[in-house]
């Protein structure tokens, strides 16, 4: 199963998400085989700003994919993805062709000069799924550990999108914890620099099965991003990973200025 394959993995990192200028990106984005997926643009400023949207690919390489807006290649932080200018409070949405038999996936690099947030829309076709879309926003990349739940008592399954969007590699490491807060499984991996893996947990992690609890993920690296989506029968419902106020780096003054 290719995280349906890996399907577009995502929720929302709060209910309302904080908007930065510089980096942000879509943490799984996936194309074809059932599946499209829609970018929507919009500054929040009081005057004009800048945006930049480039695609990778799981193992950090330029993606190339058939946009409405053209054909895009990989935003790496120096380059120059599809964008463009937005007028104050402006809007622009970018969709996927979603034409294609086979899936592409990977994830989504954005720039801005602003305060441009972006969500994204995943429209799937797949049964038993078919008809089923969720809208989420760009992740800010200012964490490195997270938790969210999981339940495996029914049929249900979560899927995992993780990004290691910088420059240097991870070491990424996940605890499944029962609901006593007992360790059930652990797996530490390494991820090169940014690149993206997909799970299905109940796949992965056999032992997690017929349980609930959490699922702690952390890295060795300054910032992570990461997505998941439950899967259930005939629905598609998001998973919010939490973060401690502890754990978080809301307040960095170097956001966005790793590659300089």
């Amino acid at each position: 199963m290719r995280l349906i394959s890996a399907l577009f993995l995502f929720c929302s990192l709060g209910f309302a998400e904080r908007v930065f200028p510089g980096l942000s990106l879509i943490a799984h984005i996936a194309d074809g085989g059932g599946i499209q997926t829609e970018l929507t643009f919009t500054n929040l400023d009081d005057t004009a700003s800048t945006y930049s949207v480039g695609f990778v690919d799981d193992n950090g390489n330029a993606l190339s994919l058939m946009t409405d807006a053209g054909n895009s290649p990989s935003n790496d932080n120096r380059s120059t993805g599809i964008g463009g200018t937005l007028a104050a409070h402006a809007s622009r949405s970018i969709r996927t062709a979603g034409t294609s038999k086979t899936q592409t996936q990977g994830w989504a690099s954005i720039m801005t000069s602003g305060n441009v947030g972006t969500s994204a829309i995943f429209r799937v076709s797949v049964a038993p799924w078919t008809g089923s879309e969720a809208i989420v926003p760009a992740d800010p990349v200012r964490n490195n550990r997270f938790s969210l739940a999981f339940d495996h008592t029914d049929s249900a399954v979560i899927g995992l999108a993780i990004v290691n969007p910088m420059n240097d590699p991870a070491t990424v490491i996940l605890t499944f914890r029962g609901e006593d807060g007992g360790v059930i499984t652990t797996d530490t991996f390494n991820m090169g620099k940014r690149t993206h893996r997909g799970i299905v947990t109940t796949t992965s992690y056999p032992a997690t099965v017929g349980k609930r609890g959490t699922i702690e993920i952390s890295s060795t690296i300054s910032y992570l991003s990461v997505l998941a989506l439950r899967f259930g029968p005939s629905s598609i419902s998001s998973v919010v990973p939490l973060v401690s106020h502890a754990w978080s780096d809301t307040d960095n003054p170097c956001w966005g200025c790793w590659d300089e």
